[in-house]
This record gives structure tokens, sequence and C-alpha cells, in this order.
């Protein structure tokens, strides 16, 4: 007996259809894929030309989807929050459709704070952190562009000399210009080179400062900058009265805790009848601290102990308050049985931007700071105790501030308005 096979055009049809679908479906990919990843090009080209006017440097750029992922170092605004602030808003305007952010900022090429921003109905919500290997992560493979590998930076540092300890005058006065000529020739590495020229002086005689002599005249280098370490190193000139070697290690112990060890070793360089003169190198200092940032009263307190540099030891205690761009502090110094005392500011010297056009820029320091001693004890000021010293002339407590809490907070209030 023949089977008679019934034609089921219902089921015909159906194959027809999921055959037709998948057809579309890989011709829409095939043509709109092309002109996604285009648009996504050019959106990134866009970011990158308006970050490049605005100053930036060091920039990577890539979308995906409605989210942001980018690198930008500030050449051009002062401190460490202004101009995380003005690049989230320069895209803000330019690609209103990117409601997420994520931002590495860097110093020296160097990671330093990850910044996580949402942009909903004009209102701006911001955390900054250290989380930062994701956003290293997706960047991986963008080029980096705007390089700022060996441009050169002139600061116009002045320098103001006071002493009120004499019997027969008011006081004995130096006026010193010292330029501090800095380039990045490298990721992480810094070399700067700072001649202090005597302009106006009222001192005794002999005194060095009546001489030219050499500031910050050192290289130093960032090794690595990740979630919870740094470590950095510097050898050269650190002031006019100390060269040598010098290794810092941090670890980010909490949010708005730092916990470091500086060591190094170093000798004499004193001016003599024009000429410099070289100690041994026979001084090791070890330095154990603890920084502290208190979000709410703005209080940054700093603790070290151990041996400074002339062989006493002690411990020193800051207590910095920061008012936005400003940093005024107090500190004590308990060392070698001998007590000292006095204040410490960091204030904005130039301008808020200060954009680098070219290979060569000359330009006021972002910052002058100065800090004053008591040194009301002979042992004490003699035997030179409680001293340290600076790897760089822009280090204060405003310049390179990369706390989180802080940095926060500022972009925070620029980004809705609060803040100028």
């Amino acid at each position: 007996m023949q089977r008679i096979r019934y034609f089921n055009p219902t089921k015909e049809v159906k194959h027809n259809y999921t055959l037709a679908k998948v057809i579309i479906l890989a011709l829409v990919c095939c043509t709109a894929s092309p002109n996604f990843i285009w648009s996504q090009n050019e959106a990134s080209q866009g970011i990158l030309k308006a970050w490049t006017d605005e100053g930036f440097e060091d920039i990577k750029v890539t979308l995906k989807a409605d989210t942001l992922f980018a690198q930008i170092e500030d050449h051009a605004y002062r401190g460490t929050f202004r101009g995380a602030a003005v690049a989230l808003r320069k895209v803000a305007e330019l690609k209103p459709e990117i409601t997420h952010y994520e931002l590495l900022l860097t110093d020296y090429q160097m990671p330093q704070l990850a910044l996580h921003a949402q942009h909903v109905d004009s209102v701006w919500a911001v955390r900054v952190d250290r989380e930062m290997a994701a956003i290293e992560q997706q960047l991986a493979e963008q080029e980096r562009q705007a390089r700022s590998n060996w441009k050169i930076d002139i600061s116009v540092v002045p320098m103001i000399s006071l002493v009120n300890n004499k019997l027969d005058h008011l006081f004995d006065y130096a006026v010193r210009i010292a330029p501090a000529i800095a380039v990045t020739p490298w990721k992480g590495g810094r070399i700067t080179i700072q001649p202090i020229v005597p302009i106006s002086y009222r001192l005794t005689k002999g005194d060095p400062k009546h001489y030219v002599q050499m500031g910050s005249t050192n290289i130093s280098q960032q090794f690595f900058s990740n979630k919870h370490w740094q470590l950095s190193a510097a050898a050269g000139f650190f002031h006019i009265q100390r060269m040598g070697v010098q290794a810092r290690l941090t670890y980010h112990a909490t949010r708005n805790l730092d916990l470091m060890l500086e060591a190094g070793q170093t000798g004499d360089t004193y001016v003599h009848k024009g000429g410099i003169h070289f100690g041994k190198w026979k001084q090791t200092d070890v330095m154990v601290k603890a920084d502290y940032y208190e979000p709410h009263s703005k209080l940054q307190f700093e603790l070290q102990g151990g041996r400074f540099p002339y062989g006493d030891y002690g411990g020193r205690l800051d207590i910095t308050r920061h008012f936005a761009e400003y940093a005024i502090g107090v500190y004590g110094v308990l060392t070698g049985g001998e007590h000292n005392a006095g204040f410490h500011f960091a204030i904005p010297f130039g301008g808020k931007r200060q954009r680098r056009t070219h290979f060569l820029r000359l330009r006021l320091p972002e910052y002058y700071a100065m800090e004053y001693s008591m040194s009301s004890f002979f042992k004490y000021t003699q035997e030179r105790m409680g001293l340290t010293y600076n790897t760089q002339p822009d280090q204060n407590h405003a310049a390179h501030y990369w706390e989180p809490a802080f940095v926060q907070e500022y972009v925070s209030r620029i980004l809705n308005g609060t803040f100028k």
C-alpha cells in the first residue's frame, strides 16, 4: 500500500521565514558593524582633539557603548582636580550620549587615581579611588596620543630668606631667583636642574647665599604605582646643603591612609669662595611615616619618626588644613632632647591655566610654598637637628596631592557648579 505524503504549508512557511531572518540579520551585521565602528572611532577622535586643544597630554581614549574609558595627564590646569573636571565637562558638551566615564589620572605618565563618573539629567555623581587596573586593561591596546616626553618646563621660582636673630639690625635677608628646568624623558622619570641666583641680599660675610648655588638638581624615577603600592627614588642635589640618593615606598593602607618608608644616603654640599664643595656620603636617614586625610574637616595629619639626615633621632607631626588650592599648616618637632615648631603654607601663585603649546614652556610655578622654623634653641640650630629635604622643587602640601577623597570632592563640586 502506497503511503501518501501531505504537504504542510504552515511548517514550510515557518522554515522559510526563519531562513530569511538569518539572512537579513547577517546582512545587517555586515553593513551596520563598520558604520558603528566608524562612528565610535569618529567620536574618539573628536574627544582626543578637544582634549589636545585644551592642553591635556598622554591621552588614551576608547568608547564602549555609553561608557568612555580614557587616560589623561594634566599639564594645563593648576592642582590635581581642576583639569579632570574640565576634561569631563568637555566630553559631556561634545558627546551628551555618553553617561558613564572611567578616567585614569596620571602624573609623569604614571597612574595615580581612577575617576568614575555618571552624568544623568545634568547631575554628576563622582567617585575617585585607586581601582585603576580595570581601566588600564580597557586601554591596553590604545596608542598614547599627545605625548609629553622631552617637553621642557621652565618655572621661575622666587626664593626669599629672612633671619631675625640679629641684635644690631632687624634681620638679614636674601632675595634670589631659582629657575627650575624640568623634563619627563620617559615613563615615571623626571630630570630637574635648578640654579639659584642671588638678586638682592643683606647677609653676614661668608654666607653661602652670596653665591650662585644648586637647588633641586637631580633625576627621579617612579617605578610602579598601583592600587596598594608606589615606589620611587631620586639621586642628585636635593637642596643647597644636601646631595645623595633617596627612595620612598608607599603603601595605600586604606582610602585615606598612606604608610611610607623613606631612606636616604646623603652628604653635605656647600659653597665657599664661589666654589661648590662636597662632603662624604656618610649620613643615613630613615623615616617611617603615616599620612591620613580626614575628608569632613579637610585636615591632613602627617606623623613621622626615625633618623634625620644629620644623625639625630626623633619625630615630627604636621597638621595641614586644605582649602581647595590652598594648604596652610603647623608642625612640631621633638628630636635629640630638643624641640622646635613652626608653620608652612602653599598658596596659588601662577594662573589657573598655563597651557603648554610648544616644546618649551616658560611659566610661573603653580604654588608658592614656604616653611617658617622657630629654631630658638642654640643646640637645635648648631647641630642642625630635625632637618628634612625635598627631592623636587615643587614638592609641597598642595602640588601633586593625589588624595582620593580630596580630588573627588572638588571634581564633583566643579562639575555640579558649587566651586569655580
